[in-house]
């Protein structure tokens, strides 16, 4: 059988944040432009790597080659109508709003040394977005390759 493990972190999904510049000048030196990241995302980030380490279970990382199916479960609108609501429960209505699946992708790099050594190991992905009851992103990582090397943690 193949490796695998499904990592659930629980909330409306989120997408990589972009990095925040600024400009800083201090007394006797040039200006020079600051580059952080965005802390939301940082704090995002910190929530998957939590997860993806109670899914791990102190399991050695996963090699070879990598598929990751992830789910993105965003909150259904109050507003909507019941036949509304309905049609996104049954996911014949599907959500077209940000994040954009890439970005969605891009906090996969949270992954790195938790469920693989590093994310170039994932030759095939999908990100999928649904409307859900309950909001959440589902990550699915497999391994391809059932000969793969073991890493230690």
């Amino acid at each position: 059988m193949y490796d695998s493990v499904t990592i659930r972190l629980p909330g409306a999904p989120r997408g990589k944040g972009r990095h925040r510049a600024q400009l800083v000048q201090r007394a006797g030196q040039k200006p020079r432009i600051h580059s952080h990241p965005d802390q939301k995302t940082e704090i995002y980030e910190g929530a998957l790597r939590v997860a993806a380490g109670l899914a791990m279970r102190g399991r050695p990382l996963l090699t070879g080659p990598l598929d990751c199916t992830i789910f993105a479960f965003f909150p259904i609108p109050k507003s909507w109508s019941k036949a509304k609501r309905e049609a996104a429960i049954a996911h014949s209505l599907r959500p077209g709003v940000k994040p954009d699946w890439d970005n969605i992708a891009k906090v996969t790099d949270a992954l790195n040394t938790v469920v693989w050594a590093d994310d170039a190991a994932v030759v095939d992905g999908l990100v999928r977005k649904f409307y859900a009851t309950k909001p959440e992103l589902v990550i699915v990582v497999k391994s391809l390759d059932p000969q793969a090397a073991r890493l230690p943690l």
